[in-house]
């Protein structure tokens, strides 16, 4: 984790600190920088879990180490690409969850004050961490996240499969110097890691990156 990237966001505000991998950037797989933001995290009993500011980072060790079966990050590295060990993708990008505060349990909705305090947080992340590229592994986050943004120009999906669910022209929006879109929660009824590769593969490759091993 590349941790002075964060130097100058007040941690003590984020709850949850971003996931950096140590190749996050040009040296990553996709050639340039790429966030991936989920929803929230979840608990009933916040002591557990302590220190909170790691959580997220200790979830993803654990994906890479393959100490927990994490379906929910198995399906994200499966949708940029399906023949690339976990290790090696994420290292190769961030991942935040954009609300700062804890769920009770999976299934509850952050409430309105929590979407309020997240939008700031959620920008120093972005302003800091710089990326190219941004998927929100969640519609609802996205909407909420790309509200008084420029829309940029939309993806083209051409993919059957993908276009089961997916509309052929795919919104995207220009977060500060970032391309940002969205799919559907990897572990909901819409979506799993096949049909939206495609949006993923068009977004990246908007963006000035590429989808393949070097």
């Amino acid at each position: 984790m590349n941790n002075q990237l964060m130097q100058s966001i007040t941690k003590e505000k984020l709850l949850f600190e971003p996931w950096i991998g140590s190749q996050y950037g040009s040296d990553s797989l996709f050639g340039i920088s790429i966030l991936v933001v989920g929803e929230s995290n979840y608990t009933d009993n916040q002591d557990r879990e302590l220190p909170h500011n790691t959580f997220t980072h200790r979830l993803i060790e654990d994906a890479i180490d393959g100490c927990q079966k994490h379906r929910f990050f198995k399906y994200i590295r499966r949708t940029f690409m399906d023949d690339v060990s976990p290790k090696a993708f994420w290292h190769s990008v961030a991942y935040q969850e954009y609300i700062q505060d804890w769920l009770p349990c999976p299934g509850v909705s952050p409430d309105e004050e929590m979407w309020q305090k997240a939008k700031p947080l959620f920008q120093d992340v972005v302003n800091e961490l710089k990326p190219q590229c941004i998927l929100f592994v969640s519609k609802g986050v996205y909407d909420r996240a790309s509200k008084n943004f420029s829309d940029a120009t939309s993806l083209t999906i051409c993919d059957d499969v993908a276009l089961r669910i997916y509309k052929p022209s795919h919104p995207t929006v220009q977060i500060h110097q970032s391309l940002a879109s969205w799919i559907y929660h990897p572990s909901s009824r819409r979506g799993g890691f096949r049909r939206p590769r495609p949006v993923v593969k068009a977004l990246v490759e908007a963006a000035g990156g590429r989808l393949s091993k070097t």
